[in-house]
Order: C-alpha cells, then structure tokens, then sequence
C-alpha cells in the first residue's frame, strides 16, 4: 500500500513539472498585438535598420533611423555614438580632397 502512494505522488509531482512547462512555455511564446510592442524592441529595431543603412552607404537613412532609435529609448549611449559615425562620414563625403602642388 505504502508502495501504491509513493508512486501516485511521484506521477503527481511529473504532472505538476509538465504542467508548469507547457504554461510557462505558452506565456513565453504568445504574439505581442502590434500596439504592445516595448519600445525598447522598437528602438532596437530603428536602431539595426540605421547600421544597415551606414554599411550600405545611405547616410540620411541611417541618420533618420539612429534619431529615431534615440526618440524611442533616449537612455542608450551606442546610439548617440553611431549617430556621430554618421556625421564623420557625412563630412567626409562633403569635404573635398586636399590639393597638392
């Protein structure tokens, strides 16, 4: 009989762990609705869009998705950096080459 209960509580306790899995699994996995999404995801977005466009060349594009990664999350320094990137390519691309005599 002892052995009968050990058994049901260790089917229960398995139960239990199986049961806490799959909710904690679904709680991790459900859609965020588009209006929910943190705006720190939507900084970071911004943020990954303007390095895409410095590495393709397109620097107003670049600038306008570092501003507005800077908007949305104010407290991240990287972003202020890149955004001084962008100026440093900005004037060298602007600046004409020094002449030589």
């Amino acid at each position: 009989m002892g052995s009968v209960v050990v058994i049901m509580v260790i089917i229960g306790c398995a139960g239990l762990i199986v049961w806490r899995w799959q909710r904690r699994w679904r709680m991790n996995s459900a859609p965020v609705p588009p209006g929910e999404i943190p705006r720190e995801t939507l900084a970071l977005r911004a943020f990954m869009h303007g390095n895409t466009c410095l590495a393709a060349g397109e620097l107003a594009d670049a600038r306008a998705a570092f501003q507005q990664a800077r908007e949305l999350d104010p407290k991240r320094a990287h972003v202020a950096e890149r955004l001084a990137e962008v100026e440093r390519r900005q004037r060298a691309v602007s600046t004409p080459p020094p002449v030589t005599v």
